[in-house]
């Protein structure tokens, strides 16, 4: 039988960040179906350039730079969240320049970024909310607020979407 996860109640200070997850789910989602529709991989490798520039890499650090507020350098859950997100970078990068081109890469920053996001979710938020104060955790989410802009998922081509199989 699976286990039903209640959803989080998240405070308001984290609320963009958490919302954001739901864009690397996604964009786990567009590479596995990318896989599965035979995408060229040269593709799928911009696609993985893209995202990391436009939309990952500063989420990730807006996720440090707020945990640098919240929690002491010596933090396990804050060392946690920088080690996972160089190891996020690291596979970006060596599917950027690697050669030759691997379909195993793919998958395992699938996986990878699929687990950190769910721990961020299920564990690392939660602990921030019940560790910090309350009128830090509402200061620097006001911060975030201000600095933060909405991103946008604009890739072009679509190799995430199924191609009708001709008769």
């Amino acid at each position: 039988m699976k286990k039903t996860i209640a959803p989080q109640k998240r405070d308001k200070s984290l609320v963009p960040l958490s919302r954001e997850h739901h864009f690397g789910l996604l964009f786990c989602w567009k590479l596995r179906q990318g896989l599965k529709n035979g995408t060229d991989l040269e593709v799928m490798r911009d696609y993985v350039h893209y995202f990391w520039n436009d939309i990952l890499k500063e989420h990730c650090q807006e996720e440090e730079w707020l945990l640098e507020r919240l929690l002491p350098n010596d933090d396990t859950q804050r060392v946690r969240l920088r080690e996972e997100h160089r190891l996020i970078e690291a596979l970006v990068e060596l599917i950027e320049d690697g050669s030759p081109m691997n379909k195993d890469l793919f998958k395992v920053l699938d996986q990878d970024l699929i687990d950190h996001i769910r721990w961020e979710e299920r564990e690392l938020f939660p602990y921030v909310q019940a560790v910090a104060h309350s009128d830090d955790l509402e200061l620097a989410g006001q911060l975030l607020e201000h600095k933060h802009d909405p991103r946008i998922d604009t890739f072009t081509p679509e190799f995430w979407v199924s191609k009708a199989k001709a008769e």
